[in-house]
């Protein structure tokens, strides 16, 4: 949907909730008949009132309607690169995990991969709402709603290519996904986002066993030893 216009994004948006154009009205309160000119593109200049409405009922921010945000570029991750929101949402998530008790931040050692990825969604949800929503997050990850909703509610396997949005999206550090920790432990040195993708399958692994960070690092050691 890159270049799509508002009528394609409305459309789409409606699809991925699964409603039907008469929900859309009772959820806004606008006439069917106005929605579908929408969609259509037969009426291209909506009120602000309407925009709040639709995006509310579409689970949608007026950004997204608007066309101000991108979709995933499949065809070429590096594309990809640290947006103007970026840097603000990766100190505002370093500090909310900053104040964080003891217990919880140990308990996020213990997280699957997937878990952390459900964290960092409820905090842009939660901390962003008028950029972010479980929508417009799947239309930036390339995703459906429903396939990120089974990631976030059944722990489903979240790919490589994923975790990488997330961190253009974000500002937040791919080893956060790997570790639970925002600070990169020492013997990982500089270590890029593109390095650790290549690695996401026995970190997938080890977040399954529940291993600690020292056997991550052991179980990697060995992995790219097969691989040369």
């Amino acid at each position: 949907m890159t270049g799509s216009s508002m009528g394609e994004r409305l459309a789409w948006a409606r699809n991925q909730q699964e409603l039907i154009l008469q929900q859309v009205s009772e959820r806004s309160g606008l006439a069917i008949g106005y929605i579908s000119q929408l969609e259509k593109g037969a009426k291209v200049n909506p009120t602000i009132d309407a925009l709040a409405r639709l995006a509310k009922a579409l689970g949608v921010t007026v950004g997204f309607i608007l066309g101000e945000v991108q979709a995933s570029a499949h065809d070429d991750v590096s594309a990809m690169l640290m947006n103007s929101h970026a840097w603000t949402i990766g100190q505002r998530f370093a500090r909310y995990i900053e104040v964080l008790s003891k217990a919880e931040k140990d308990r996020m050692l213990l997280d699957t991969v997937e878990q952390r990825f459900g964290r960092v969604v409820d905090f842009l949800c939660e901390h962003f709402p008028t950029i972010f929503t479980r929508t417009v997050l799947a239309f930036q990850l390339g995703l459906s709603v429903r396939g990120l909703n089974d990631i976030l509610e059944r722990d489903c396997e979240v790919g490589a290519h994923v975790l990488q949005q997330v961190v253009s999206i974000t500002g937040i550090p791919m080893h956060f996904f790997a570790t639970g920790q925002l600070e990169a432990p020492a013997e990982m040195g500089r270590v890029s986002p593109a390095q650790v993708i290549q690695y996401m399958l026995p970190i997938s692994m080890a977040a399954e066993m529940s291993l600690t960070p020292e056997q991550l690092a052991t179980m990697i050691r060995e992995f790219a030893t097969s691989r040369k």
